[in-house]
């Protein structure tokens, strides 16, 4: 058994890994996908924003202005989606007992 002043700090913990090792091990693909998404979603709302400029002064018709409209609010309820999912399996998470 271990004399209380043999533990040292920092290198003493309830995980087999230190926090370093365990984020170096981290797959970025799940961050970079998400972050993908959004810009993607920013990107399909300023479309919108200029297709509608577009109508307006009569540089595009209606139905090309509508789909860019609808494509917009699409991505932007699946994002939603996705963001919903999310903070629910990080709550399901949050409630688990170790």
């Amino acid at each position: 058994m271990a004399a209380i002043n043999e533990i040292t700090p920092g290198k003493t913990s309830l995980y087999r890994e230190s926090v370093p090792a365990t984020l170096e091990k981290r797959n970025p693909e799940f961050m970079e996908r998400l972050e993908s998404a959004v810009l993607e979603v920013n990107n399909n709302q300023h479309k919108a924003d200029d297709a509608i400029e577009a109508v307006i002064q009569g540089r595009l018709g209606i139905h090309e202005g509508m789909q860019a409209l609808g494509k917009a609010s699409t991505s932007l309820k699946v994002l939603a989606q996705v963001r919903n999912k999310a903070m629910t399996a990080y709550s399901e998470i949050m409630r688990m007992q170790v």
